[in-house]
């Protein structure tokens, strides 16, 4: 039934003639716009109706107010919903010793009430109406244009919400994303219809043993296992190929981003269109849409890293190759879902799950020393199975392996990782590490632009070698990280999906570039923070730069913050 009501939802949200005639009417400039509103009607009556007015819908008059009759505005299938867990000062809060950060995370505390929403019951009971993928709990929304839940986002939001002491809420948006597995096969990139074609970074399972370390509820642990264990199967069977040695015999499995589509992605209609409008023939524009499609799987949409590095089409999106690459952090996760499936099925006494997953766990550690990590430059790059070689440029994710402890832990490796961010200069940049060098790109996971989930990963990484001096890298990465976004909050009070980190300007801000204005909200960003306070809150203190910039504020502003914090 539910593989049914897709279908015909994919006629007007994935493809057709409805899609393409509003999309490429230009009717909302955000491609989005058109693909999260609801139906009026159902399917199969909206598309009847469409039909019936025939060459009509050239006219812009008729076909606004085809979409006006027939569609109701985006968000009118969510609620705003009070979480019950949420509490005026989370006990956690105490370890923030400094008043202007316990301030600042009250004020991130608060968000979430901003940011949760539960799906209208009607969704659930009329699923041929709305783009909107029903889910049965509360969860929190990125915030600015994403109006839906997106699956490694929720990673650092789950992050932040522990921290808040929300664990009911925590519990819920796990839920959320094992329901999508038990009804969709597999996590998709986030909660819309259209989403159904790909999946994002597999952090599900981390998820899991964040909530369990937090909580110690072993028995829901147990009951969403056999749903973890689906997820690692999709991947295996949908994203994994096979290094073979010279005589063809099979080594060991490794993983990447491969989404197919045979149209431009519905959110980014008009985008996808037109890069592809060169191609002369169907088999070239859809191979490019699956590579596009496949770099959104990424997370990194879009980036340098999926484009070619070298000829005219250097650095240029038509020149986007995803799936000739073999992502060094996409197969650090798998690494460490088969590191901590493992240990997991230990607890439940499977121990034939055991041995399997400890089996995955040695050929993805193995995967990572021969396909990823370089030993001239002691880094894990990504691999270019065309090229049969690294991709061996600076990004931001070749230290991902350290964060997700997928090598044979010792202690030169990390102080190596150190060593090459060192090397490559990015530790100059004060405010955040850099995504790329790729400094004339105008791509948004690129140059200055730092990202929140890429920072903590990095942060983390080092944290918790146990090395003295590595943790006081951290140390010094996670005041820095803290200090350039709190005084941008003071200033801009708002938190940013990115941030601009360049090293010509003091002041941090949000960053840009890419296919859509910053955003703000922001769902990872709260959680990165909440999470580093919870780390390095009874350490941190504010400059006197920050305390004189806080001050600075009127008195009559500073009791509007006061009472938007505590309203």
């Amino acid at each position: 039934m539910l593989y049914t009501v897709i279908n015909l939802l994919a006629q007007i949200y994935c493809n057709g003639p409805i899609l393409q005639t509003v999309q490429d009417s230009h009717m909302f400039p955000d491609s989005k716009h058109f693909v999260d509103m609801s139906l009026k009607y159902d399917p199969i009556t909206t598309l009847r109706h469409f039909d019936e007015l025939g060459d009509r819908t050239s006219d812009m008059i008729i076909l606004r107010e085809f979409v006006t009759s027939h569609f109701n505005p985006p968000g009118s299938e969510l609620v705003e919903w009070f979480p019950p867990d949420w509490v005026d000062f989370p006990s956690n809060f105490l370890n923030i010793h400094d008043y202007h950060h316990r301030r600042w995370a009250l004020h991130l505390h608060r968000i979430w009430k901003d940011l949760c929403r539960k799906v209208r019951d009607d969704v659930k009971h009329r699923q041929d109406h709305y783009s909107l993928l029903y889910v049965p709990h509360p969860f929190i929304i990125p915030g600015g244009r994403f109006l839906e839940f997106y699956y490694w986002d929720t990673f650092w939001i789950l992050k932040g919400l522990l921290f808040s002491e929300m664990y009911e809420t925590a519990r819920g948006v796990i839920k959320n994303l094992g329901y999508m597995v038990d009804n969709h096969g597999f996590v998709p990139n986030g909660g819309r219809v259209y989403y159904l074609t790909r999946s994002q970074p597999p952090l599900l399972t981390p998820m899991v043993y964040e909530y369990y370390m937090s909580t110690g509820d072993l028995d829901f642990v147990m009951e969403i296992l056999p749903t973890l264990d689906k997820e690692y199967e999709f991947w295996i069977k949908n994203r994994q190929e096979w290094f073979t040695d010279k005589d063809g015999v099979k080594q060991f499995p490794y993983y990447q981003y491969k989404a197919k589509l045979k149209v431009p992605r519905p959110e980014s209609y008009r985008e996808d269109s037109e890069l592809a409008e060169h191609l002369k023939t169907e088999a070239e524009k859809i191979q490019m849409w699956s590579e596009i499609a496949s770099a959104a799987e990424t997370g990194w949409d879009f980036s340098t890293r999926w484009f070619s590095q070298n000829g005219d089409s250097m650095h240029r999106m038509d020149s986007i190759r995803t799936w000739s690459i073999v992502p060094a952090d996409l197969n650090a996760f798998m690494c460490a879902n088969a590191r901590i499936l493992a240990s997991l099925y230990e607890i439940a006494g499977d121990f034939k799950k055991v041995k399997v997953f400890e089996q995955r766990y040695t050929w993805a550690k193995r995967e990572m020393r021969e396909l990823h990590w370089n030993e001239t430059d002691g880094i894990w790059y990504d691999y270019d199975v065309e090229l049969k070689t690294h991709s061996n440029q600076y990004y931001v994710s070749n230290a991902v392996p350290l964060y997700a402890k997928c090598y044979d832990e010792d202690d030169e490796t990390p102080h190596r990782v150190h060593d090459y961010l060192e090397r490559q200069g990015v530790l100059k940049f004060k405010k955040g590490l850099p995504t790329s060098l790729a400094m004339s790109s105008t791509q948004q996971w690129d140059k200055e632009n730092a990202w929140p989930p890429m920072i903590h990963m990095v942060i983390e990484g080092f944290r918790t070698t146990g090395d003295l001096k590595l943790m006081k890298v951290a140390e010094k990465m996670a005041t820095s990280w803290l200090t350039g976004t709190y005084q941008s909050f003071i200033r801009t009070h708002a938190m940013f999906e990115k941030y601009n980190v360049t090293p010509h300007t003091e002041e941090t801000s949000g960053g840009g570039g890419g296919e859509y204005e910053v955003q703000t909200g922001f769902g990872w960003t709260n959680g990165v923070i909440l999470d580093l306070l919870d780390k390095y809150g009874d350490q941190f203190a504010s400059s006197p730069a920050s305390s004189k910039f806080t001050f600075s504020f009127s008195s009559i502003t500073f009791l509007i913050t006061i009472l938007y914090i505590f309203y």
